[in-house]
């Protein structure tokens, strides 16, 4: 059962990506945009030739078929685990609604690397994330404004909102889910915490996975290398001005990661409980 879940998350997630790319298509330049053309595509297909497509330009079969999988996985949930369906169901759209808001959160700390010019921010995919990152954040942006080359406090709000919006939705799907629900406001401060801490969790990642990549001599050009520089760069370059490398030895990879969990482990936990 963990293993189909895994897959069903998967699959919401790339069709929750397709929503936000037309243009992906089997001749796209991006390799992200192919794969998720080809992963996506046979299943939302027959779709369309069921359902209309919405307004001109947006494709709504993405949101039918995430529709469907929270249906599919609450069955399963429900003949597997004897679980009520409305539970089951309710569980599941709460996980597809966590699942959007860590994208987002991820999305909207690449819009503000962007904003600072991170090394590759207009790259293919830089600019990707920019656009698609634009589109949740230019209410924001209408009060903060925006200017490349100035931090955009917009991803950060951003990013903050998305913390308290999952806490008030898990704080009202509590009862429902079978799970604990204090006061609004804990619950608020609760996702904030939430979000930022899966974010660590992600910086821990790609500056691991970017410090094991560098002894292959790994091809700059690759879309999904220039990600792991987007994203670990402006946390590495401040510490290397400070320390630069050693005997060719570059240590600023495990100095980030031992901040990183510093703060993640003792701060933030004493932060929570103040």
């Amino acid at each position: 059962m963990g293993l189909i879940e895994f897959i069903i998350n998967i699959y919401m997630l790339a069709f929750g990506l397709r929503m936000f790319m037309p243009a992906a298509s089997p001749f796209s330049e991006n390799p992200i945009q192919r794969g998720l053309y080809s992963a996506t595509e046979p299943v939302l297909r027959p779709i369309r030739q069921v359902i209309m497509r919405g307004e001109p330009r947006f494709d709504w079969s993405p949101v039918f078929a995430i529709i469907a999988l929270v249906v599919v996985r609450g069955l399963l949930v429900t003949t597997v685990m004897g679980v009520p369906l409305s539970s089951s169901l309710a569980s599941g759209l709460l996980d597809v609604f966590d699942f959007v808001v860590r994208v987002l959160a991820i999305l909207f700390l690449g819009a503000f690397f962007i904003s600072i010019e991170s090394p590759f921010a207009f790259s293919q995919s830089g600019h990707m994330m920019h656009s698609i990152a634009h589109f949740f954040l230019a209410p924001i942006r209408r009060f903060t404004g925006y200017r490349i080359g100035r931090p955009d406090v917009s991803a950060l709000l951003g990013i903050v909102l998305l913390g308290v919006l999952l806490g008030l939705v898990q704080q009202q799907a509590g009862p429902l889910v079978a799970q604990v629900a204090g006061s609004a406001t804990n619950m608020m401060l609760e996702g904030v915490f939430y979000v930022i801490d899966f974010i660590f969790d992600v910086l821990f990642i790609v500056i691991l996975v970017r410090a094991v990549l560098s002894f292959f001599n790994p091809d700059t050009g690759n879309a999904l290398f220039q990600m792991l520089i987007l994203f670990s760069d402006p946390i590495l370059a401040p510490i290397r001005r400070i320390m630069p490398s050693t005997y060719g030895i570059d240590f600023s990879p495990l100095i980030a990661i031992l901040i990183l969990r510093f703060v993640q482990m003792s701060l933030l936990p004493l932060l929570l409980r103040i």
